[in-house]
């Protein structure tokens, strides 16, 4: 587990590293402009498809930096590495004649370090985006609030420790150097398999699957 934990604190150091290389030729390469850095800041509205909820309850927070290649003025490519929050959170009212309501709450919280590769096209003021995200579990928590015990085996019932997602997205200048943009995006693969899933939490047989909205301001610099 202490090698897992610093084979990610390395793949992160080195992700950072990259990161802060691109900003700083940004910034060197003013007249050209071959690079722009960004800063993020947003938040996710995500579910978890295999769960026994839906709707994006769950709302956290995605921010982080861009490293951004203009190739054309209508072609690109980026690379962000970001902290980003999913999960799912949902409630259960069952109403008993004779006995009462019934009233269930369940919390599912992700904390992931992401990293999107993306490739974009500018048109008409509109940068649209398309790509992949591999991501890192950094926290998992789960737990139901209930009058009745629910126990989650934090080993029985864990996650997968990384997740790939699919992504498309679209931005637009706001205001100077800031722009809006909203993006979606969904696993590729399960985050958890089926039989590691709670009894009782679990629809489909295909496993849980991140599903997330994000609405996010980037600044250009």
């Amino acid at each position: 587990m202490r090698y897992f934990c610093c084979m990610r604190m390395r793949l992160l150091s080195s992700f950072l590293y990259l990161l802060i290389l691109a900003i700083h030729d940004a910034t060197a390469q003013e007249d050209g402009r071959l690079f722009t850095g960004a800063l993020i800041l947003g938040a996710n509205f995500t579910q978890i498809d295999g769960d026994d909820y839906y709707g994006y309850h769950r709302m956290g927070l995605n921010a982080g930096g861009m490293a951004y290649a203009h190739f054309t003025p209508g072609w690109g490519a980026s690379m962000e590495l970001l902290y980003s929050q999913k999960g799912s959170r949902g409630q259960t009212i069952v109403d008993y004649p004779g006995i009462g309501r019934y009233v269930s709450k369940y919390y599912m919280k992700l904390n992931y370090v992401e990293v999107p590769v993306m490739v974009h096209y500018i048109t008409h003021k509109l940068d649209m985006e398309a790509g992949l995200s591999y991501a890192l579990l950094l926290k998992s928590d789960e737990y139901v609030v209930a009058s009745q015990s629910v126990t989650i085996d934090p080993e029985r019932n864990r996650f997968n420790t990384t997740d790939i997602n699919g992504i498309i997205g679209i931005s637009r200048q706001a205001y100077k150097n800031f722009h809006l943009n909203l993006r979606f995006q969904y696993s590729a693969l399960p985050i958890r398999p089926v039989e590691r899933i709670p009894a009782g939490y679990v629809w489909g047989t295909r496993g849980q699957f991140n599903n997330m909205l994000a609405l996010r301001v980037l600044y250009y610099f």
